[in-house]
């Protein structure tokens, strides 16, 4: 399981000053983010201050000023109405990050990160808020790993990756009895966050080939195949539609047998059983597939079920996978078999 949290400028309406392709990348970031409300692989939060703040700054709600954003930039691509409500829900359905993590503050000064992600904020409110979840997040990160160790930060504009972070904490308030270390303040600090700017930019973070190989049921082995098939798209610059984006259909042995293919073998194996998988959804390198036949022999039927075939692509020499082709351009994974073996789940 993922977490992410939103910053509070990402929801900020852009000013009137703003140019065009500001104002398209504010909505593409937001409609982008949109889909993860629909996601059971990732927690999604925003600080408990977050509404405060916009509701304070006339940001918020977002219909009127996205309005009059639209006509004044002669923007038609998009509807206003779509763009407020995804605010809306994102705002009203997602849990806060002090009630998630039992951390509600933490008083430091200086903060400093490397890369600078202070750099374009101009909004007092909103450089206050970003340093306070920036080291709330770091500290989380460094002294209770497996509650933060995978959290990522949303931010309006930052570079994708790690972000370094120094300070002096002076008081904190929490909950928690495994963070005992900030007992002893003032705290010289160092630690980091993992930082990205929209939906893209997350997925284009996460390691597919790890996902897979921790998958403990078919929705982990779907994520890590829509995750890999997302990022082709993005390689051939096309802007990929994540709900949209196909998986196959995982059989009930195919989790089995891929991971017991995968135990003996080093962690290349993996990654070529991805990048076998996406080669099928998207029709590619098709000499390496052949009809499953029956028995041995050139002139031997292939197999089916019903109208669906049977095939097998070559992962490597010594491994192959098996799948069925069925009815309407459907696959479903059906096993991960070696060199010998020409069996496949039915």
């Amino acid at each position: 399981m993922l977490d992410v949290t939103i910053d509070v400028a990402v929801f900020a309406v852009p000013s009137f000053a703003a140019l065009a392709d500001e104002v398209h990348r504010y909505v593409e970031r937001l409609l982008g983010l949109g889909n993860l409300l629909d996601e059971r692989w990732i927690n999604v939060n925003i600080s408990e201050k977050t509404p405060e703040i916009l509701l304070g700054d006339d940001l918020y709600p977002t219909r009127d000023q996205l309005g009059a954003i639209f006509r004044d930039h002669g923007i038609v691509e998009y509807n206003v109405n779509t763009v407020a409500r995804v605010v809306d829900r994102l705002l009203a359905q997602i849990p806060r990050f002090e009630t998630c993590y039992r951390v509600r503050n933490v008083l430091a000064d200086p903060v400093l990160t490397c890369p600078n992600i202070f750099d374009l904020i101009t909004r007092k409110e909103f450089y206050s808020e970003l340093s306070r979840c920036v080291m709330l997040i770091a500290i989380m990160r460094k002294h209770c790993p497996q509650a933060l160790a995978g959290h990522w930060l949303v931010l309006s504009s930052a570079p994708r990756g790690v972000v370094r972070v120094r300070a002096e904490i002076h008081d904190s308030e929490h909950d928690r009895d495994d963070l005992s270390i900030l007992q002893d303040l003032p705290h010289a600090f160092e630690g980091d966050v993992l930082v990205c700017e929209d939906f893209g930019g997350l997925l284009g973070c996460l390691d597919e080939i790890a996902i897979f190989r921790d998958a403990r049921d078919a929705r982990g082995l779907e994520l890590a195949i829509k995750v890999a098939m997302f990022k082709e798209s993005l390689k051939k610059t096309q802007e990929p539609d994540w709900s949209n984006t196909p998986v196959p259909v995982i059989g009930k042995q195919f989790l089995e047998s891929s991971q017991g293919c995968c135990r003996n073998q080093g962690g290349q194996l993996v990654g070529k059983i991805v990048r076998a998988i996406v080669e099928t959804m998207l029709g590619q390198n098709m000499a390496a597939v052949h009809g499953l036949r029956t028995r041995g022999g050139g002139n031997v039927p292939q197999r089916t079920r019903g109208k669906d075939k049977a095939q097998r692509r070559d992962i490597d020499y010594e491994f192959h996978l098996h799948y069925w082709e069925c009815e309407g351009g459907v696959i479903e994974l059906a096993s991960v078999v070696s060199h010998n073996d020409f069996t496949i789940p039915y």
